[in-house]
């Protein structure tokens, strides 16, 4: 599977998105188009296109070369033979203006829903690269919450388990390595694309021999950012180093002008904003 989206209009959380569907093409590639749309606006805020492949058959011969990557040898200075649940729950906002108000508020995180995520401290490991940041990488642990459906009866469930994980706090990923972390005053995904390499059981987010929920691994890191946008790129990793899919996503990032405050709803102000309303809210309850 192949999909790329464009996001083209912020959408209302509190608001229904009617997805349209249209047949591009049916085949051993079967192509779909989507667009999505709001009720109180006509406009489409979202658009992508899915590419579907049917698997190989058996006596057709084809190539099967794969990346796998030995993370406990690879990162071994930051992961301390850690498991993956035992580094810090990420963030829902992963920007350094966040950390410093969770301090602030009892540890506060605003968990991701769907999903447990745990980030990597990379500092051991940034550290001694490039001072640019474009050798840096970050690394982000998931898996579900929850129960699902098996891989057999619902493979789509699984896959889009995947594609929510690969979009979370990425742009994040450019502003912290190339140093404007607090700097930032409009941030915003342009598009996102995701390839998936292997078959439906490679994305299962269930170990069907313990029943328990399987930890996937994404490495991510920027190409660099110039003229108001940046590159957020990855490769997404089964807990046995298997290569299961990559990414590239193209988001807007403009730096806060002097003396002027970001756009609301973008920027570090306004969505601290946002956090401090909500964390009075839950404390009157």
């Amino acid at each position: 599977m192949n999909v790329t989206g464009w996001f083209l209009l912020p959408g209302k959380a509190d608001e229904r998105f009617v997805f349209n569907v249209r047949i591009i093409r049916n085949g051993g590639y079967s192509t779909r188009g989507v667009d999505v749309i709001q009720e109180s606006d006509p406009g489409v805020c979202f658009t992508c296109i899915c590419s579907f492949k049917k698997p190989e058959k058996i006596s057709t011969p084809s190539i099967d070369v794969r990346q796998r990557l030995e993370f406990r040898k690879e990162f071994s200075a930051v992961l301390h033979n850690k498991q993956p649940q035992e580094h810090e729950e990420m963030p829902g906002v992963d920007a350094p203006w966040y950390w410093e108000f969770s301090k602030r508020n009892g540890g506060y995180t605003d968990p991701f829903p769907g999903l447990h995520l745990h980030k990597v401290d990379m500092d051991l490991y940034n550290e001694p690269k490039a001072s640019e940041g474009l050798d840096h990488r970050n690394l982000k642990y998931y898996s579900v919450r929850g129960g699902m459906p098996s891989v057999e009866d619902d493979p789509n469930m699984h896959i889009c388990s995947h594609l929510y994980a690969s979009d979370r706090n990425s742009l994040f990923v450019i502003s912290n390595h190339l140093g404007v972390g607090n700097d930032y005053g409009q941030m915003g995904s342009l598009s996102h694309t995701v390839i998936f390499h292997g078959t439906a059981e490679e994305l299962d987010m269930i170990d069907r021999a313990t029943g328990k929920a399987r930890w996937f691994c994404q490495e991510a890191w920027t190409g660099g950012a110039r003229q108001g946008r940046g590159t957020h790129q990855s490769r997404m990793w089964g807990d046995d180093g298997l290569h299961i899919a990559t990414t590239l996503q193209d988001g807007m990032l403009r730096l806060r002008t002097e003396g002027q405050e970001g756009k609301p709803g973008f920027s570090p102000e306004a969505m601290i904003r946002q956090l401090e309303s909500r964390t009075r809210v839950k404390g009157k309850l």
